[in-house]
């Protein structure tokens, strides 16, 4: 616009001008009243074009925003606990709050801030703040302690990963997880959880039978791959353990395996062992329990575990850290059958899985993790039998952060 106001004025001008050079002064007083006339033209087409432009374009009115300016801080979350303000503990609803009754030096804005929270992302009720820092602390304590205890123990990062704990890994690809299962230690639930998350079992996790969840679970296991493949998997995908006390997880496998004749019946794999028991450590043996091995003793079966001969190790009494490895493998979740329900929580919690599957709660207490139990049954153990598990299970004590029985010497 203004470009072509310039071009008029210049051409008018140079009208102006010409006019100027005619000689008669008949034409130079006619060129006289043209030169006015021209440069009244001039100044009324420079007026109009600048009327017009104002009236279309220019802006003279523009609406200014006068409300507070919101808060440059993020949503405040319960957990931020470096927020500063007045309303930093303000516990009641802000929503309610008139604005004149609400204090200056900045408190509106806060306010304002607290209510767009409640249209912010919140971390999940179910999951209380406290119970994610304390499960953080404990993951570290453990993954502390273990890391500690290898390195006391040299010996156990040498070489690759056994068989053993290979054929132990249960792999699930969908999810990206690797569980290396021990015997005695929850490991039939956690069976089942997994079949759910890979889509292998639709039932309530409760009507899994223990069979379903060891033998058609539908997963493979890591001993099954390539190498290559298995040092992708330990390298990348999420891996977890869980451990038990040593001690109470001998017990427990005696109990299951031979203290109930009814279920002893049924598993035939194990009266190999049994047999074994009372022909080598009971006097005068009946007939009839050297061809079943029904009713083996706990102490046969503890001189059983600490004989010299280093007889057979079972899985279910075999130590923790020869099934899964610890100091070879980093493990992402060290858990412990003790506090099994927090653990399994905080785990599914912080992989996402949580809306999938649950860690069924357990209905009663094991009579065996009765300290009674416990003790009355290592109260029938010599002093030498005593040193001879712990001579056994002494680093999955260590490398699980189980402290020392107060009923051994203090010399062991």
């Amino acid at each position: 616009m203004g470009a072509a106001i310039l071009l008029v004025c210049r051409n008018l001008w140079r009208l102006i001008i010409s006019d100027s050079s005619y000689s008669l002064s008949g034409m130079k007083v006619f060129g006289r009243y043209r030169q006015r006339w021209c440069v009244v033209g001039v100044v009324m087409t420079v007026f109009i074009t600048c009327t017009i432009y104002m009236a279309t374009h220019a802006v003279f009115d523009a609406d200014v925003d006068l409300t507070p300016p919101r808060s440059v801080h993020g949503p405040i979350y319960p957990w931020d606990k470096h927020y500063r303000g007045p309303l930093a503990n303000y516990d009641g609803d802000p929503s309610k709050e008139k604005a004149e009754d609400i204090i200056a030096n900045g408190v509106k804005v806060q306010v304002e801030a607290k209510k767009e929270d409640k249209a912010a992302p919140q971390p999940d009720k179910k999951v209380p703040v406290d119970f994610v820092s304390e499960q953080k602390a404990v993951q570290l304590n453990r993954h502390k302690q273990l890391e500690d205890t290898c390195k006391k123990y040299p010996q156990l990062h040498i070489g690759a990963i056994n068989v053993d704990t290979q054929r132990h890994i249960l792999v699930n690809e969908k999810h990206k997880l690797l569980y290396c299962f021990v015997p005695k230690v929850g490991c039939s639930n956690w069976k089942r959880v997994l079949m759910k998350l890979v889509g292998k079992s639709n039932k309530p996790l409760a009507e899994i039978t223990s069979d379903e969840a060891h033998y058609k679970h539908g997963m493979r296991r890591l001993q099954a791959y390539k190498p290559e493949d298995q040092k992708k998997m330990l390298e990348t995908y999420t891996k977890f353990v869980y451990a038990r006390n040593p001690f109470v997880r001998i017990l427990s496998a005696y109990k299951n395996k031979y203290g109930d004749v009814v279920m002893y019946r049924k598993e035939t794999y194990f009266h190999q062992f049994a047999k074994k028991m009372i022909k080598k450590y009971r006097e005068n043996p009946s007939q009839r329990a050297l061809e079943t091995g029904e009713n083996a003793t706990w102490t046969e079966f503890v001189k059983y575990l600490t004989d010299p001969a280093k007889n057979y190790f079972d899985d279910h009494w075999e130590e923790m850290f020869k099934l899964c490895s610890p100091c070879k493998i980093k493990y992402d979740y060290i858990g412990h059958l003790e506090t099994i329900g927090a653990d399994a929580k905080y785990m599914l919690d912080t992989l996402g899985l949580s809306s999938q599957v649950e860690y069924p709660s357990p209905k009663t207490s094991h009579p065996t993790n009765s300290t009674s139990t416990f003790e009355n049954s290592f109260s029938e153990l010599t002093i030498a039998q005593l040193k001879g598990l712990w001579q056994i299970y002494q680093k999955d004590f260590e490398l699980f952060g189980y402290e020392k029985p107060d009923f051994l010497p203090s010399t062991v």
